[in-house]
């Protein structure tokens, strides 16, 4: 959706002449990536460092964009316009809390992050900062929390008698970190950050480790749905839709085994009761999965009579657990899913507006399977159908986390759309 209908002046390039730079929003963004990670100790509202550096970003980006008379584009503006006035709508008909309108401000100032990146389109240094950094950070904060996992140092990895064994590091929860370095390593792919082949190999094996050690069952599956995704794509673009397609049958025919010959033989309450005795992290992520799923199914079980008993307008914005209690639930929980949290909480016009959201995203992440990148995104993202990846990842995540609310979500979002917008200049100019 475009806020001005300016016409689109060329993409500009840092260094050339008369083009804009924007230096120190630059920096400030490859700063606040920096800071993705760190959201303990959590403020007010769980409010993180970074959540300053992303107000910061927004402000200076809008200076600059008013300064340089460049053409605003808001990317995912319907998506997000249904989301908020469904939130707006549930809160004001359930007479919701005051406190209900912060989560509201939280969609506002993601969706102007995301809006901010998508400047990029203008200046490459952006997504340079941005991506250079996302992938650095997460190389040296996988080289720091694996050895401290390792020799047991709590105080830095988180670990706590809560989650047992699995570390949250500094996320404060388990899942978020998992989702964060699952998504950063096909952003390192997608870049090929670090440059050397060989410190690009340890990076992925220090990621993917600390991936294990958060003991996340929902990272792991995630994990597997990209990397087939990304055999996939990979082989469409090398070698055409043949290839693409032969990688989805191959992968659509080995699970159909799996779940047709050898799933049923295969005794999965022995396997967890195994898992739960032996090693720990082994016994607190795949030993609790049927607690795990149990519980999710109870939830979703619980938020469907919850939505039947109530009216389309929805309870309000994070008001699923509360409303549970209200109604003497026999089980307490938020959503811890999307797809459910939304329906419940911001009602039918905040359900057409993740679809709508849905579509603007899955139609900006083909666009990067098929298309290709102007030379000056190119250098920055050689790969970017592997960065396309990430959407699926994330649709997959929203089934069992509420990622919408996951900073990094957004900082991805920002980057997408300044690679589509990129894109739309080259194919106009040309």
């Amino acid at each position: 959706m475009s806020a001005s209908t300016q016409p689109l002046r060329p993409a500009g390039i840092v260094g050339s002449p008369g083009t804009p730079r924007g230096d120190a929003l630059v920096a400030m963004m490859g700063l606040t990536t920096c800071l993705l990670p760190f959201l303990v100790p959590a403020g007010p509202g769980n409010t993180a460092l970074a959540d300053a550096g992303i107000l910061l970003c927004v402000v200076l980006s809008m200076l600059w964009a008013g300064r340089e008379q460049l053409p605003i584009k808001l990317p995912y503006a319907t998506g997000v316009a249904g989301l908020i006035l469904g939130g707006a709508f549930a809160a004001y008909v359930s007479v919701a809390p005051v406190g209900t309108g912060l989560v509201l401000i939280q969609d506002l100032l993601l969706f102007a992050w995301s809006a901010a990146l998508a400047l990029g389109r203008h200046n490459p240094a952006i997504v340079r900062a941005v991506t250079v950094s996302w992938c650095h950070t997460a190389t040296l904060y996988s080289g720091v929390m694996v050895p401290a996992y390792l020799v047991g140092l709590n105080a830095i990895t988180g670990v706590s008698a809560k989650d047992g064994v699995r570390a949250p590091y500094t996320f404060g929860d388990p899942n978020l970190a998992g989702n964060y370095l699952v998504v950063s390593l096909f952003l390192m792919a997608a870049c090929k950050h670090p440059r050397s082949p060989g410190v690009r190999r340890i990076a992925y094996l220090l990621v993917l480790l600390a991936i294990g050690f958060t003991g996340s069952n929902g990272a792991m599956l995630t994990l597997l749905v990209g990397l087939v995704l990304a055999v996939a794509v990979t082989a469409y673009r090398r070698r055409g839709a043949v290839g693409g397609l032969a990688v989805l049958a191959s992968a659509a025919l080995a699970g159909g085994l799996m779940a047709g010959f050898v799933m049923p033989r295969v005794d999965l309450g022995q396997l967890r009761e195994q898992a739960a005795g032996s090693v720990p992290l082994l016994r607190d992520s795949f030993g609790r999965s049927a607690n795990s799923s149990g519980e999710r199914a109870t939830i979703v079980s619980e938020g469907a009579n919850l939505f039947l008993r109530g009216d389309a307008a929805g309870y309000g914005p994070a008001r699923t657990k509360a409303t549970l209690e209200a109604t003497q639930a026999p089980y307490v929980k938020e959503a811890h899913n999307d797809y459910l949290a939304t329906l419940l909480e911001r009602g039918v016009i905040g359900a057409i507006g993740l679809l709508l959201f849905g579509v603007g995203v899955l139609a900006r992440c083909l666009r990067l399977v098929f298309g290709n990148l102007p030379k000056a995104y190119a250098e920055l993202v050689p790969r970017p159908w592997l960065l396309a990846v990430i959407g699926p990842v994330m649709a997959t995540a929203a089934g069992f986390y509420e990622v919408l609310h996951f900073r990094h979500l957004w900082t991805w979002l920002g980057l997408v759309a300044a690679l589509v917008l990129a894109m739309q200049d080259q194919h106009e100019e040309a």
